[in-house]
């Protein structure tokens, strides 16, 4: 059969790229060139959901692609698609996804850590003598690697429930077809290289800092970001918060409110305690 063909769901690129760590989107850019052919999730989707046979005219999706967007969703899948949708549609794309990157817990990571080593063993194989049904598992666990980064900080996941987040996800893409892609209100259009490499420059991104000006937070500035750790935790850290405090104080957070109303709480803490911290305040009066 022809070489295991790689598609990644990478998600918006103002969210993913902006609160992953450095290290993880380096991660994910490695292993979306794994097979012969690589394809974001954006352009497969939309190819799918419009049942379009080739991509750019030049790489026709392997069926089992077009069916995770075209199969017949449960309505409460569906109905969290609708939900985000209207969440990015009203707050825009930035923080939409809530905070990216935070560090896993224990049970998450041994999940990842058996998707990493499934993948491991079908591709030491030989990707030319993987089966069809490997093939399609192994994008399918790339994939589900991917969404499990992202969300798996906020409650432990068995695999199930990661399928669950690529499913909302395929859904807001086939609801989403015809739509145009979300942009960042105010901000020039920009290509993803160019903010792969403020990313990779250590700069809080720029479309972060606009949103605080706008939302008139208080966040630390003039920081470096570590290529190690989620934005998000370096600027806890700036702010004098330590990294135990913060996780429990995310994670509190993520049980009562997701989305943008999730993101727009933690900088909210984050912001508080910046100003405390300015201050000279103990940070158990704030």
């Amino acid at each position: 059969m022809s070489a295991v063909s790689t598609v990644s769901s990478i998600g918006n690129i103002y969210n993913s790229i902006a609160g992953l760590s450095r290290s993880k989107t380096t991660d994910a850019s490695t292993a979306a060139t794994t097979g012969s052919t690589s394809v974001s999730i954006s352009e497969a989707a939309r190819a799918a959901a419009k049942n379009d046979a080739s991509l750019h005219g030049r790489y026709k999706l392997p069926d089992y692609v077009t069916q995770w967007f075209n199969k017949d969703f449960p309505a409460d899948v569906i109905d969290e698609a609708k939900a985000r949708l209207a969440d990015t549609k009203t707050n825009g794309p930035v923080g939409a996804g809530g905070p990216m990157g935070l560090p896993l817990l224990p049970e998450n990571q041994q999940l990842l850590d058996s998707f990493h080593a499934e993948m491991k063993a079908i591709s030491s194989a030989g990707f030319d003598k993987a089966t069809p049904e490997q093939a399609e598992r192994y994008n399918l666990v790339m994939n589900l690697s991917m969404k499990l980064q992202i969300s798996g900080w906020q409650r432990p996941m068995n695999e199930a429930d990661v399928q669950r987040e690529f499913d909302v996800a395929n859904a807001m893409a086939k609801l989403s077809k015809n739509d145009p892609a979300p942009m960042v209100a105010d901000t020039p259009e920009r290509s993803p290289e160019d903010i792969i490499a403020e990313v990779q420059s250590g700069a809080v991104p720029g479309v972060w800092r606009q949103r605080w000006e706008k939302e008139g937070l208080d966040m630390p500035s003039g920081i470096t970001l570590s290529p190690e750790r989620s934005m998000w935790m370096d600027l806890a850290k700036a702010a004098g918060v330590g990294d135990e405090e913060f996780l429990a104080k995310a994670r509190g957070l993520a049980g009562e409110l997701k989305g943008s109303t999730l993101t727009k709480a933690i900088e909210t803490f984050i912001s508080e305690r910046y100003a405390a911290f300015k201050e000279g305040q103990s940070p158990s009066l704030v």
